[in-house]
């Protein structure tokens, strides 16, 4: 299963994200969850299943400077510190803290991109890294 995981932890109102949207429309079979930093318990958990049980996922934290908080994120991020070779993170955005926490952890496949170039990156990961 290839999964792709949103998780957007910038304060803002807007209900779809167009990442998302592009993702859908580029890899319509493939498994998408979007959440943000108010999501419940229930859909974390779910979440983390879904990074658990996937063979290959890409998770996209959209995050700035004002982000608080990441003690609602933790339990996914120590699933993705998890040495398996078929994931990839991409923060779009500039996150200091986030960013410090995946240097200091090269088995984690890591990269800071802008959101034109999320659909690319998530193509490149799926075409060229093997299941």
């Amino acid at each position: 299963m290839q999964v792709f995981l949103y998780i957007n932890l910038v304060e803002e109102t807007a209900y779809q994200q167009p990442v998302v949207v592009q993702v859908r429309q580029a890899f319509p079979a493939l498994g998408i969850l979007d959440m943000d930093a108010r999501s419940d318990e229930l859909l974390q958990h779910y979440a983390l299943r879904l990074l658990q049980e996937a063979e290959q996922a890409v998770v996209c934290i959209k995050a700035d400077d004002a982000t608080g908080q990441l003690n609602n994120l933790m339990p996914l991020l120590e699933e993705l510190f998890q040495e398996r070779l078929q994931r990839l993170v991409l923060l779009q955005g500039q996150h200091p803290r986030l960013q410090r926490i995946f240097a200091a952890r090269p088995q984690v496949l890591f990269k800071v991109v802008e959101e034109e170039q999320v659909v690319e990156e998530l193509k490149d990961f799926l075409i060229n890294t093997p299941v």
